[in-house]
C-alpha cells in the first residue's frame, strides 16, 4: 500500500485493513495512503456538488443554451464589431486605423 496513485487492490487492502478488530496500528506508508484517500474521495464529492449545482442551475433556468457554432459565430460578429471594417494590411500606429496608401505613412 505505499504506492501514490490508488489502485483497486490498495483500496481493497485499506478497507480490510480498516475492518479488521485485531489490527490495532498502522505504519506510516498506511496512514499516508488512507490519508490520500480521504483527500482524493472528498476532491470527488466536492467536484460531484459542482456537476450537481450546476444541473441544478440549468435545471431551474431553461433557456437554450448556445452550441459551440453559435457561440463562435456570436465571437466573431462581437470582434468584427469592436474592429470595423479591417481587411489586413498596413495600420496606423497613431490611429489604429488600416492605412490605404503607404505614402500616407511617411
Amino acid at each position: 500500500m505505499t504506492s501514490t496513485t490508488p489502485t483497486a487492490g490498495g483500496i481493497l487492502a485499506a478497507a480490510a485493513a480498516l475492518q479488521d478488530p485485531n489490527r490495532q496500528t498502522f505504519t506510516r506508508a498506511e496512514v499516508a495512503y488512507l490519508m490520500h484517500l480521504a483527500y482524493l474521495s472528498g476532491g470527488t464529492a466536492r467536484q460531484q456538488g459542482d456537476i450537481n449545482e450546476l444541473f441544478h442551475t440549468w435545471a431551474t433556468h431553461p433557456h437554450q443554451r448556445l452550441t459551440a457554432e453559435q457561440r463562435i459565430a456570436a465571437r466573431v460578429a462581437e470582434m468584427a464589431a469592436a474592429g470595423g471594417d479591417y481587411r489586413g494590411g498596413e495600420v496606423d500606429w497613431e490611429t489604429g486605423r488600416p492605412v490605404r496608401h503607404l505614402g500616407a505613412v511617411a
